[in-house]
């Protein structure tokens, strides 16, 4: 007989218990954990809900007057830009929000999230809107309708998380989907709302309820659904042409947009096409000397770009540079004098950049061509007289001139700084020194320095019959003094690449643009990100002091136009409030650079290995 082994009877293994959770027990943990932790938690609560007492009593005490921020905000924007000339900003922020929604679904922007991650949001907005109508100074009325709201969203979100189960976890909600829903409901708003109107007589003004104009809420409607269809758009993109050939077409988008928009849109100017078209004289031509240049500077480039030149033709490089720089002195078209500066550089970079065979010259001779082209199309358009008639001498301001000091400092002034990174870095000694005396020069002199230097100093040094606005002196400088802090941001990150590199890359057989552009300046532009995001922003806060040279941007309204209203509404008293409003807007704007220059480095692994 032969023997069992019988086992006793055993249960399956069980996962171990997920460890107690929620916010009691967060609490207990993180603000209670010990005696002390708690008191040191009661006494920081309190002193944070006094705070927040004190700050929401201020900004919406009955004394505040926001009025006189609300009924400005048109002057803040644009300031005084003609109203039945008004479709021009319109139609300018209508390319803007087409060519972002281009550009979202281009580089794919967003993602997916979680239903968790909505639900915490929502959760989080109910419970901040609770707070702030219990610490806020509210009537009956509103603390019952905003804590009813907080309460739904709270509710509302705990449901819809409870309902969805495990599923919540998981990413599967498309979170550009999300963002279009809280401009959507803005558009709605705008149709159902009534806001505070000021109906002037004589020197009174009485605030009634009405709604918003039409004025207003079409326009905007029509951008709501323009960024629809352009978003829409670029998703199909995607699906019908090489993503990168879509993204170099909208970087070349953007780039034509910004001289489109400032140039030709806003400013409307008046050409004169018998000096544009006429035969080539030193005072008129426009057309015909850029193809005189466009066609010789190609062959002259092109003849000093062959490695037989040798030092030949860097002489003659230098000998162009002398004579453009005696061209400033002669009364001719500023055209002239330009074409003559860029075929100079060209002229002096041909050998190193265009020193090989085939592609390498082609290519630095049709830069040169759109180089010649980019010239002619502003100086075109600048000289011709604005046909927007304003009470100012600049055809914009508020926010949009600090947009466009900004816009055009940031754009301009990286490749400026980017070539004097790379030439203080050169082993040409001229380009090296030329480099280093300019960056430090203007380092070492303050911004406001230099603004006045602009408006005062700068037009004696150009030609007899040649004047430049305020604004365009102040954009010349802002471009200048900004390429000199980045370049130094650039080198850094230069230095940062090592020399092994760039060894391999001459050993491969690379030219010297080659390894710029494809070794070099990628590493080190991407070492660099967070120097240059903080460039960005330091140049956008700086637009601010254009003040001192009487340009009135964003804060010059706030700070000086606004409080000094006397007729039809009466705003002497009102300065705290447009500075602060003025103070949210560029929080706004440097809060979304930060985040967004922290994706960036995220998705390129800044600082990792």
């Amino acid at each position: 007989m032969t023997g069992r082994i019988v086992l006793p009877d055993t249960e399956p293994e069980r996962p171990p218990e997920p460890p107690p959770h929620g916010p009691i027990v967060w609490a207990h943990e993180n603000l209670f954990s010990t005696v002390a932790s708690g008191i040191l938690t009661v006494v920081v609560g309190t002193l944070v809900v006094l705070f927040l007492v004190g700050v929401l009593g201020f900004i919406f005490g009955a004394d505040r007057r926001w009025d006189a921020v609300f009924f400005n905000t048109r002057l803040m924007m644009t300031q005084a830009y003609p109203e039945d000339q008004y479709f021009r900003v319109w139609l300018s922020l209508g390319i803007i929000v087409s060519l972002t929604g281009l550009s979202l679904a281009v580089w794919q922007v967003g993602g997916r999230v979680s239903l968790n991650r909505i639900t915490r949001l929502l959760s989080s907005i109910g419970a901040g809107l609770i707070g702030l109508e219990v610490l806020g100074p509210f009537s009956i009325r509103a603390r019952v309708i905003g804590i009813l709201i907080g309460l739904v969203l709270i509710g509302g979100s705990y449901l819809v998380k409870r309902a969805a189960g495990e599923r919540a976890k998981q990413e599967t909600i498309p979170l550009m989907a999300i963002v279009g829903i809280v401009p959507a409901l803005g558009v709605v708003a705008l149709y159902v709302l009534r806001i505070p109107t000021r109906l002037a007589e004589d020197n009174y003004a009485e605030q009634v309820l009405a709604p918003i104009a039409n004025s207003t809420r079409i326009p905007i409607t029509v951008l709501f659904v323009v960024g629809v269809v352009a978003y829409s758009v670029g998703v199909l993109m995607l699906d019908r042409m090489p993503n990168a050939t879509a993204r170099v077409a909208l970087v070349g988008l953007w780039v034509l947009s910004l001289p489109a928009i400032v140039l030709t849109i806003l400013r409307d100017p008046e050409l004169d096409y018998d000096k544009i078209l006429a035969i080539p004289g030193f005072q008129e031509g426009y057309l015909w000397w850029a193809v005189i240049f466009a066609v010789g500077g190609s062959l002259l480039i092109t003849y000093l770009g062959s490695p037989a030149r040798g030092e030949g033709g860097r002489a003659i490089g230098g000998l162009l540079v002398v004579v453009a720089l005696a061209s400033w002195g002669v009364s001719m078209l500023v055209l002239i004098r330009l074409f003559l500066l860029f075929l100079a550089t060209f002229a002096l970079a041909a050998p190193t950049f265009g020193g090989g065979e085939g592609r390498a010259r082609a290519r630095i001779v049709g830069l040169w061509v759109m180089t010649v082209a980019a010239a002619a199309y502003f100086v075109v358009l600048v000289s011709g007289p604005s046909t927007v008639q304003v009470q100012t001498t600049f055809f914009i301001g508020g926010l949009f001139l600090s947009f466009i000091l900004a816009i055009f400092g940031i754009v301009l002034s990286f490749p400026l700084g980017v070539l004097f990174a790379l030439g203080r870095t050169s082993s040409m000694p001229i380009f090296r020194l030329m480099c280093v005396a300019y960056i430090e020069v203007v380092r070492g002199v303050p911004f406001i320095t230099w603004l006045l230097t602009a408006i005062i100093v700068f037009p004696i040094f150009l030609p007899l019959g040649v004047q430049v606005s305020n604004v365009v002196a102040v954009l010349v400088m802002t471009v200048l003094f900004s390429a000199a802090y980045l370049a130094e941001n650039v080198r850094g990150g230069l230095q940062s690449v090592s020399g092994g590199q760039i060894e391999a890359a001459k050993a491969l057989g690379m030219t010297t643009a080659q390894t710029t552009v494809f070794i070099i300046l990628p590493q080190a532009l991407r070492a660099v990100i967070p120097a240059l995001v903080g460039q960005v922003i330091g140049t956008f806060k700086d637009t601010s002091l254009v003040i001192i040279v009487g340009l009135f941007d964003f804060l010059a309204i706030a700070r000086n136009v606004i409080p000094n209203q006397r007729v039809p509404f009466n705003n002497l008293d009102a300065l705290t409030e447009p500075l602060m409003y003025a103070a949210l807007v560029y929080w706004i704007f440097t809060f979304s650079f930060s985040r967004a220059s922290q994706r960036l480095e995220k998705k390129l692994g800044v600082g990792e290995r």
